[in-house]
């Protein structure tokens, strides 16, 4: 089981390397070869797992004096739930890529170069899992800045002198956030422990559990684009749109939420004044994305800024882990795989609009009805965002909600939880606002995509219904 897990992130960092030297056809067939075997071997790996009770295995691989643990394995519910949605989103953005990469594309038309990009997303797949399958503090640091990297990669792949700041913004504020969180924890891991294993953590004092936690909070919530660090996400959507699809929906900003989840567990239990911090900063960012929505015209910039509100809503549900209800901790990784998919979806629908029609603001685009994949594909996945059933992030929203206790804990568990529903009634209205112009109203938009684009939003509609029945085995498996 190990090795199906540990060949499912490494054959796509080589396969990375080698899709820098490819182009046209050539690089078509080795990335879809390399993320499909990627892929067949993770499912192998979870079949394996849940096959045998799904226990919790750390394995060792290398480990050196006094820096105790340096590379291992951990492969446990919640990895293996997070790595799960990970490979299978990104195997479906890659497809729909293919086809969205092509002279065809009205707004962005690619001659050359499509190597380049699959090299920079192959690397991105590769990296998110072996930082999800981690056992170490060095690991999650090496890992982490290689996200970081990808990411970079993929902002500037257009070239645009936007673009290029976009991805500069975005190295930055994540490299400044691995520098104050992981390299400190590093650090302390050195000093105080003599061992990186995320293990070890829990011998830490009150003190330096502190330090640690509120380290690792500021790299998360940089990589999540929390506030006051936030911006870089927004601007980065001038990213190809399957790059989008897979940042917000399951690598970058979800691997915020999962790097500070798997130290609440690990240091279980943490300082309450860490909470007060968090909580804060929580409420700030509710706060501005319900004040952003009505603002935005740019479908991928309206995207950016939910992705910005359901990875606070993630946070939620740590800040009610962290106050020791394991409850939290399963509702947020519940809510992170529910949310991946209807996003996905969300954005190669918005991905479509900018194939076929040129643009992606939002008020030039009308009568979607008459594309109905298109047309119903963007109206599911806003509705499914805002939190209306039968879709996933519904029961995420009810997962978090359902840890009402919290509240007598602390009055700013009720205010985060006030502004979660403020942030999906608002979402909501804004939502309707855009299907009722974009979709139901008169207009002639003739948006012709791809069958194979076709059948992976299609997918896409069907996994965001179905994930919660996915992850729910997990998700109760989902502990300290």
């Amino acid at each position: 089981m190990e090795e199906l897990f540990l060949l499912s992130f490494l054959i796509p960092l080589i396969g990375a390397l080698l899709l820098f030297k490819l182009d046209g056809k050539r690089a078509d067939y080795f990335m879809l070869i390399t993320v499909i075997l990627a892929t067949i071997l993770n499912l192998v790996g979870v079949y394996e797992f849940y096959s045998t009770g799904m226990p919790s295995i750390h394995k060792v691989l290398v480990s050196f004096g006094s820096f105790g643990e340096v590379y291992g394995l951990l492969i446990d519910p919640m990895s293996v739930c997070v790595g799960l949605v990970v490979i299978t989103a990104g195997l479906l953005f890659m497809l729909y890529a293919k086809d969205y990469m092509s002279p065809d594309n009205k707004e962005h038309p690619v001659y050359e170069g499509k190597g380049r990009f699959y090299a920079w997303m192959v690397l991105f797949i590769g990296a998110t899992l072996a930082f999800i399958y981690s056992s170490s503090v060095l690991q999650l640091l090496i890992f982490f800045e290689l996200m970081s990297l990808a990411c970079w990669g993929v902002v500037s792949y257009y070239g645009t002198n936007k673009a290029k700041r976009a991805a500069y913004k975005a190295l930055i504020v994540t490299n400044f956030g691995a520098m104050i969180g992981l390299y400190t924890a590093v650090g302390i891991g050195l000093i105080k422990l003599h061992d990186l294993s995320l293990f070890a953590y829990s011998s830490l004092d009150d003190h330096f559990k502190l330090i640690v936690f509120i380290a690792v909070m500021i790299a998360a919530f940089t990589k999540s684009a929390q506030f006051p660090l936030y911006s870089w996400l927004p601007d980065a959507m001038v990213a190809p749109t399957p790059a989008s699809a897979f940042l917000h929906g399951a690598a970058m900003v979800e691997m915020g939420v999962f790097l500070l989840a798997r130290f609440i567990q690990s240091m279980h239990p943490i300082p309450r004044e860490g909470f007060y911090i968090m909580a804060a900063l929580i409420i700030a960012t509710q706060i501005i994305c319900i004040l952003m929505y009505p603002l935005q015209r740019g479908a991928k910039k309206l995207l950016a800024y939910s992705t910005i509100a359901e990875s606070g809503l993630m946070y939620v549900a740590l800040a009610v882990a962290v106050l020791g209800l394991q409850g939290g901790l399963k509702a947020s990784m519940f809510q992170l795989f529910n949310h991946a998919y209807i996003k996905g979806l969300a954005f190669l629908t918005a991905g479509a609009f900018s194939y076929a029609l040129g643009t992606l603001d939002m008020d030039k685009i009308r009568g979607l009805i008459k594309a109905p994949v298109v047309g119903y594909g963007w109206t599911f996945a806003l509705l499914g965002l805002a939190g209306i059933p039968p879709f996933g992030v519904f029961f995420g929203k009810l997962g978090i909600l359902s840890n009402a206790q919290a509240m007598r804990e602390s009055a700013l568990i009720i205010a985060m939880f006030v502004l979660l529903l403020i942030d999906s009634a608002v979402f909501l209205m804004v939502s309707l606002k855009r299907i009722h112009d974009m979709v139901f109203s008169g207009g002639d938009a003739k948006v012709e995509i791809t069958p194979l684009m076709k059948a992976v939003m299609i997918i896409l509609l069907v996994l965001a219904i179905i994930a919660p029945y996915i992850a729910y085995p997990l998700i109760l498996k989902v502990g300290w």
